[in-house]
């Protein structure tokens, strides 16, 4: 959704407030059937050992990391793995999600959450640490950017050897999930990094920002190709690109029950601001042809939209589509 930058900073104000034709690319929208049953007696889901530590950073940086592992013998090779960015947000949908499809037959995985000690559900440190450097946007004035090569360091160099610590690992399936600028995160490491993650999951990406930084480093990619290439499911929305009334009433009520946090402005103005529209944008088109071009980049490359959801509510779409695209083979 292009009101307010795709909404990327309105959890910065409500924070603030209360403190080609060969291109390999499949499009994908059908339901799931229900699963049967299963007997009473048959198969249990393992259960599962959590817990959480403050892991530093060599960029004087520190991240809260949660951590659910099956309990049991892991899988010939060892368990995959789910790194899930913005823990507070998505880790324990990304855990329920991936136990409903081991009850429906997938691999028992581990899942690892990264957070900000602040425990914050949006964290303001995620726009450093999810954007490139040597970019600006005016979005952005006076919030510290340009991150990304840090945090992919810490992720390939500390947390994923601290995990393998921690359990037998499938240094084979490991993935990657991020939202909004977790998903632009994603898609700068898929080009940049390509071999720090085995299937990426980039929902709702943020390819706008930056000046549509992302799309310009996919037009100049290099071309992979084998089946070593990472695969990519990039998602979107079809609420993404302008505000749902439905949405914006929600906001509307919100603040008129919660004056303090409008910081002294008109409710309508501050509407105004957060779901800046415009009406020529399409979010899913300028997002379904970055995932065809990352298909003639060489990766194996799928996009899907989710009918009738809006930004922020997508990342669960995104984490149900995107698990079973992980686990099951390519």
């Amino acid at each position: 959704m292009r009101f307010k930058r795709e909404f990327v900073l309105a959890p910065i104000l409500l924070l603030a407030a209360l403190a080609c034709p060969d291109a390999h690319v499949t499009s994908v929208a059908a339901p799931v059937p229900d699963e049967p049953a299963i007997p009473s007696g048959g198969p249990k889901l393992r259960a599962r050992v959590e817990s959480s530590t403050t892991l530093p950073a060599a960029h004087e940086r520190s991240y809260r990391i949660l951590l659910s592992v099956p309990e049991g013998d892991p899988p010939t090779g060892g368990f995959p793995v789910f790194y899930v960015l913005d823990a507070d947000a998505w880790f324990d949908a990304a855990v329920a999600v991936v136990r409903m499809r081991e009850y429906s037959k997938l691999a028992p995985a581990i899942v690892v959450g990264v957070g900000s000690p602040s425990g914050a559900f949006f964290d303001l440190s995620r726009t450093y640490d999810f954007t490139p450097a040597g970019v600006a946007d005016p979005d952005f004035e006076g919030i510290r950017t340009g991150g990304a090569k840090e945090f992919r360091a810490f992720l390939r160099g500390s947390l994923k050897p601290w995990v393998n610590k921690q359990a037998r690992v499938d240094q084979s399936r490991e993935f990657l999930f991020g939202h909004s600028l977790g998903g632009l995160f994603a898609l700068d490491t898929l080009l940049a990094a390509p071999d720090s993650f085995d299937v990426y999951l980039a929902a709702s990406p943020s390819i706008r920002l930056f000046d549509r930084a992302i799309v310009k480093s996919a037009a100049h990619c290099g071309k992979h190709a084998g089946t070593n290439a990472p695969r990519v499911l990039v998602t979107v929305g079809s609420l993404e690109s302008h505000p749902s009334p439905a949405l914006v009433e929600d906001y509307r009520r919100w603040f008129i029950a919660n004056p303090k946090a409008t910081g002294g402005q008109p409710v309508e103005e501050l509407l105004g601001q957060i779901f800046k529209d415009e009406p020529g944008f399409d979010k899913t088109a300028e997002t379904r042809a970055l995932a065809m071009q990352l298909g003639n980049c060489g990766f194996a490359a799928t996009f899907a939209e989710f009918a009738d959801e809006e930004h922020t509510a997508s990342a669960i779409s995104a984490l149900n589509r995107g698990v079973p695209f992980a686990l099951r083979a390519r």
